[in-house]
């Protein structure tokens, strides 16, 4: 006989008596455990309702159970309080509400710490050059009261000013004793230009009742006076106690370019160029081998347009910075005389501040302005180049360490940087009442290294 138990078929019937009653009973006190384990707590509830289940089962497998007898037991038993079924449905509920919401609170700080922009990381202070305040010096009044500050010569010595109400005007000034040196260097002047010993000025000017601009020389600490010659823009030529002048002239659409001395005589002609543009500026490389030369369409005091490019030795002109949809508010030559940089304004008034290798004229750096451009000035050696854009000074550092200048506080302005042959950077601070200064900007001393560094 097998072991296994009957399982009662459908047709069949439990016989009545003992054994129904008996399986009654057991159904009856299980149904009174039942009752007081729901009493207990809920953990011990489903524990006990196993250990219920199993006993039932056990107890079950020796019964045949008819349709009839299955459903009194059933119909015995109490149901399961609703409430406790539904604390226990809405636990696993809330658990993983809660770990979603861990969740989705871990990726939105993943994704801050990933995409949010983060505070630029000071530059490399080690081997930086500090700069700071040196000294300060009361502004001379032309300056005080709106000027610009054009020039300083090479020596480092001398300044000139232009009036900030007629751009005709020009002032010097030493930069030992600002105020009380303040001089009127100039009128009606067009162009200024230090000597390489910063013994004196050229320039260009068309005094009241003049048909042409004339040639001009201011020795420092002196009011002009016209050398005789008919000039639209005058340079000196390079080179260290240099008194020999450069100066253009241009009738029937030629350029031509001539050279004299500080008196005025005698003169030389040195190229014609088939240049039709009138040309507002000239600027000779340190090393005297190319010649650049600022035009415009407009005449002598329209804007400037284009840049063009004289090579000493051939005479060849080139367009360096063709004609286009900007203009050209200034440029310079670097202290190698490997690069020019230019400032250009566009129609919407931006301004981007261009650096070419010359003489190929290939753009090397290209630096887009947020604000408005009051001044620029390459390092004496050559490997960094500092600006003003919108009263705060910027640095684009070519080659060596950094360079870490001082910031103005809330409010002030840095106007006209110039750095000096001495490596000192002199500009124009203005205080946020608008008082304005003269300041000297120096490296700071270098803490000696200890013995043992």
């Amino acid at each position: 006989m097998s072991d296994a138990p009957h399982e009662p078929q459908p047709s069949e019937e439990l016989p009545t008596g003992q054994p129904a009653q008996s399986a009654e009973r057991r159904g009856r006190q299980g149904a009174e455990g039942r009752e007081q384990v729901n009493h207990r707590a809920p953990v011990d509830d489903v524990l006990l309702e196993e250990v219920i289940r199993r006993a039932l089962q056990e107890q079950a497998a020796h019964i045949h159970f008819s349709p009839d007898l299955r459903a009194r037991i059933l119909s015995g038993l109490p149901p399961r309080a609703p409430e406790r079924r539904s604390q226990r449905s809405r636990r696993p509920r809330l658990a993983l509400a809660l770990a979603a919401t861990l969740t989705l609170l871990l990726c939105l700080v993943l994704v801050l710490l990933l995409f949010l922009p983060r505070t630029p990381s000071a530059p490399p202070v080690a081997n930086a050059v500090r700069y700071q305040v040196a000294q300060v010096l009361a502004a001379p009044p032309a300056l005080a009261q709106g000027g610009h500050l054009v020039a300083v010569d090479p020596t480092g010595q001398h300044l000139v000013i232009q009036d900030g109400r007629d751009p005709g005007v020009m002032y010097t000034a030493s930069l030992s004793d600002p105020v009380g040196s303040q001089l009127l260097a100039m009128r009606e002047a067009h162009d200024a230009a230090w000597s390489p010993d910063g013994s004196a000025l050229v320039t260009v000017v068309t005094p009241p009742g003049a048909t042409q601009p004339l040639l001009a020389l201011v020795p420092y600490g002196q009011y002009m006076y016209p050398l005789g010659e008919v000039a639209l823009a005058a340079t000196w030529t390079p080179g260290t106690g240099s008194n020999s002048i450069t100066y253009v002239t241009g009738t029937n659409g030629q350029t031509q370019l001539w050279q004299t001395t500080r008196g005025g005589h005698p003169t030389q002609l040195l190229a014609t160029m088939n240049l039709r543009l009138t040309v507002q500026h000239l600027a000779w490389s340190p090393d005297g081998r190319y010649l650049a030369l600022l035009v415009s369409s407009e005449g002598l005091n329209g804007p400037g347009r284009a840049i063009y490019l004289m090579s000493h030795e051939s005479g060849q002109v080139t367009a360096l910075v063709p004609l286009g949809d900007f203009i050209i508010t200034s440029f310079g030559w670097s202290p190698d005389s490997q690069h020019l940089t230019y400032a250009r304004r566009d129609a919407a008034g931006h301004t981007l501040l261009t650096t070419l290798a010359i003489p190929d004229g290939r753009p090397v750096l290209s630096l887009p302005l947020q604000g408005e451009l009051d001044g620029w000035s390459w390092s004496p050696d050559g490997r960094a180049l500092v600006y003003s854009d919108g009263g705060r000074l910027h640095l684009h550092i070519f080659t060596g360490s950094p360079i870490l200048l001082p910031q103005p506080e809330a409010g002030a302005r840095q106007l006209f940087p110039f750095w000096l042959r001495d490596g000192r950077l002199l500009i124009v601070h203005v205080a946020a009442s608008g008082q304005r200064t003269l300041q000297l900007l120096a490296p700071a001393p270098t803490a000696p290294s200890s013995p043992g560094a």
